[in-house]
């Protein structure tokens, strides 16, 4: 068991087998609703692993998911996990203006407070997907309420990546004033930091190695923050026609999820992460990362056909 000076931090991200991000081979919103939906099977087997650890986590939901199983919402606030938002439609940053980004996150925080019965202050961008050319995002997710952002890898990211001298949770400095950052673990392979402790990286690399790392933050005063989504634990689950890289990457290591799972709930003391930073604001308070410079760059404008629509009136 690893020292209980650290608690490490465990989130889920609710989106359904076919919300794959920009790749030619997946599935469009025009095709979601005709997809078999394994979402509430495999989320409900995570809620068991949890309950079983006696752990309470932090499920970012999708709105589109949260609209079409409610009662799903509802049985993941009752075990007394936090909900925080991972966004309305499941889309990258860079294919929202800010309009359509304000119309997004206030929706699925609406409609998620409405079912869970208690307020969303987190949010996690799909892929992570915010670079410094995103920055203008933070600005927006406090416009919109919220109180702390789970996007940001310091280091190497297939969605995102924005560098930062600040490897654990810390805060970010906006125009609209200051929220807290709940980053991507990484560790430092070959010249670059890379993450280790969730989704594909966490599917991929041994037990052995998740171990170590996560003893290796802890040593160094920062928690893990391990991400899982539901379908990593549903080896039957269909496959999309994907390029070969992006197909291994998405379907590598299926049958060792929950195994993998199982041991970083035995091994490591974990909670959510607005627990967390609860629990740890002073520590926190002096780590504050400017992004206010970024912000007040002018992003560039997304294509209007890839701009996602506004989310259903919550």
């Amino acid at each position: 068991m690893s020292d209980d000076r650290f608690p490490n931090i465990m989130t889920v991200d609710v989106e359904d087998w076919f919300h794959i991000l920009e790749v030619e081979g997946g599935y469009t919103r025009a095709d979601w609703e005709g997809l078999e939906e394994r979402v509430v099977g495999n989320t409900d087997r995570m809620l068991g692993l949890f309950d079983e650890a006696g752990v309470r986590t932090t499920f970012f939901i999708v709105g589109w998911v949260a609209r079409r199983q409610p009662d799903l919402v509802r049985r993941i606030a009752a075990a007394g996990h936090e909900i925080g938002s991972h966004s309305y439609w499941h889309e990258v940053l860079g294919r929202h203006d800010r309009a359509s980004l304000a119309a997004d996150l206030a929706a699925s925080k609406q409609l998620l407070e409405d079912l869970s019965g208690s307020e969303v202050t987190g949010f996690r961008a799909p892929g992570g997907s915010i670079t410094p050319g995103q920055a203008w995002a933070f600005d927006v997710m406090m416009e919109a309420g919220y109180r702390y952002d789970s996007s940001l890898c310091p280091g190497y990211s297939s969605h995102g990546g924005f560098p930062s001298p600040y490897l654990g949770p810390h805060r970010l400095r906006c125009e609209r004033g200051l929220m807290d950052e709940v980053p991507s673990a990484t560790i430092g392979l070959g010249g670059r930091r890379i993450p280790y402790a969730g989704g594909g990286y966490l599917r991929l690399f041994p037990y052995a190695l998740q171990k170590a790392a996560t003893r290796l933050e802890n040593r160094s005063g920062r928690p893990s923050n391990v991400y899982v989504h539901p379908r990593e634990i549903d080896a039957g689950q269909p496959r999309m026609d994907l390029p070969a890289l992006r197909r291994f990457k998405y379907y590598v290591g299926l049958e060792s999820t929950e195994s993998k799972m199982r041991s970083l709930l035995r091994d490591f003391r974990w909670m959510g992460a607005r627990a967390w930073l609860d629990a740890h604001a002073a520590e926190i308070e002096p780590c504050v990362l400017d992004v206010r410079e970024h912000a007040a760059t002018q992003p560039p404008q997304p294509d209007p056909a890839l701009v996602p629509p506004a989310p259903e009136a919550a």
